[in-house]
């Protein structure tokens, strides 16, 4: 078996040939603040700038074009998920409630970052960012929240497929999206370079692992016992 060594070298060599900022997927126990992390994303960050964002983008993107504006306000909360981290999905979950008060309090931009640092963990590869791409189509219908909701609650086994075209497409209807528009958008895979640009403008800020979330620009430790609560305290602070 390849040490994670060889394998992050490998992986560079072929990231540098498509010229795009290198990301390799694992799977690992990080321990960040004395908190164990089981199933986290990992990538290597870089400096490098990542290549020009695409033409087309989904809807409600932020103005450096790598996330989705879920609210506005004074504080920015940003949160980078793998629709393939186990971590992200517990996180999602503990977070849900106080990420609805904080944006009904009208005080915070919540701003999402779908990436795929962990599409070599699903077989075949890209589970991450078909995952991602449909996501951002479910933006595009006002529904990326209720939709990330619905993919982390049947978030499939890491080193399987992952879910067909058809499910990511009936996950939809679970989240409330009608019309055709989805589905075309999903079998297109239309944010393919999207989430592409997602992923390697987050490794140039230096983004390590999902699940992150920041507030301005710092980070809090949401894998501790009460994620909730560590997300309040440090937008109470940042308000100061």
């Amino acid at each position: 078996m390849q040490s994670t060594d060889v394998m992050v070298e490998e992986m560079v060599r072929r990231r540098h040939r498509r010229r795009r900022t290198l990301v390799v997927s694992l799977v690992a126990v990080v321990v960040v603040v004395g908190a164990a992390l089981v199933g986290a994303g990992l990538v290597r960050a870089t400096n490098t700038a990542p290549d020009k964002a695409p033409s087309r983008v989904p809807a409600a993107v932020s103005d450096d074009k790598a996330g989705l504006v879920a609210s506005e306000g004074t504080v920015r909360i940003d949160v980078y998920l793998d629709y393939l981290c186990p971590e992200c999905r517990r996180t999602e979950k503990s977070l849900a409630g106080a990420l609805r008060t904080l944006k009904a309090s009208g005080d915070v931009s919540v701003v999402y970052h779908p990436v795929t640092f962990l599409d070599k963990r699903s077989s075949p590869a890209g589970y991450s960012t078909r995952a991602a791409s449909a996501a951002a189509c479910a933006a595009d219908q006002d529904k990326f929240e209720e939709y990330t909701g619905v993919l982390f609650a049947q978030q499939p086994p890491e080193g399987g497929p992952g879910l067909s075209e058809a499910q990511l497409i009936a996950a939809g209807r679970d989240a409330g999206i009608t019309g055709d528009a989805f589905e075309r958008c999903v079998q297109d895979r239309t944010y393919t370079p999207w989430v592409g640009y997602v992923s390697d403008y987050a490794a140039s800020r230096e983004v390590a692992l999902t699940p992150t979330v920041l507030v301005d620009g710092e980070r809090v430790e949401v894998t501790g016992s009460d994620p909730a609560a560590a997300l309040t305290r440090a937008v109470t602070e940042a308000r100061k």
